[in-house]
């Protein structure tokens, strides 16, 4: 049980740490365009079923397309937001206790309201979601791993601009997958969508940058 845990949270490791080196790259890159800017946010998610805290953090490199209108591709990680329904035919139940991670990618649109200091703005997504293994167990205390398919998903968000400061509210539509077993037997389903408030911070872009 313990060497299992272990296993399961060093594959997770690996995969933030491939995720943070990404995003930094990027950063490095995208940074040397005064046009580009670089928004950081953490946010707390709600109605999470995990024991543990609901937290996301995201990425985005963005570019400026017109007065109003913003594009930029959005790097993200929640920490616990999935939700997890048993068939009532199967023994089976899930580890609530341990953590479990989305993983996102998304092209993303936003639209400012006005051209102030203080901007309401509104925004979408549309892009890939991945998510990792879920926790199992079953009468005979045995452990193993469930599959969920990766899937797309949908973001749409809206909030507050202040300077280079953003708060802001999202919600993450993503379909619900069955979760299956290595034999393929299908146990149960999992919601993996999520509604988070987050505050950001913008860096880069120049001294002209909106």
């Amino acid at each position: 049980m313990k060497n299992f845990k272990l296993q399961f949270f060093a594959k997770r490791y690996i995969s933030l740490k491939k995720l943070l080196l990404l995003i930094t790259l990027l950063f490095g890159l995208f940074n040397l365009n005064a046009q580009v800017k670089l928004k950081m946010e953490i946010g707390f998610l709600q109605k999470t079923q995990s024991e543990n805290l609901g937290l996301s953090f995201n990425a985005e490199p963005n570019i400026t397309i017109s007065e109003k209108g913003v594009i930029g591709l959005r790097f993200g990680i929640a920490l616990n937001p999935q939700k997890f329904e048993n068939n009532n035919s199967t023994p089976f139940n899930f580890d609530e206790v341990n953590d479990n991670a989305v993983i996102s990618f998304l092209p993303t649109f936003d639209y400012y309201l006005n051209n102030n200091n203080t901007r309401p703005y509104f925004g979408l997504g549309l892009g890939y979601y991945l998510f990792s293994s879920v926790i199992i167990a079953n009468p005979s205390e045995n452990i193993t791993e469930g599959n969920v398919n990766n899937q797309l998903g949908f973001l749409l968000r809206g909030g507050l601009e202040l300077g280079r400061t953003k708060l802001g509210l999202e919600y993450n539509f993503i379909p619900k997958a069955d979760i299956k077993i290595p034999n393929e037997q299908t146990i149960g389903t999992v919601d993996n969508s999520y509604f988070a408030v987050s505050i950001g911070f913008t860096f880069g872009g120049g001294k002209s940058s909106i």
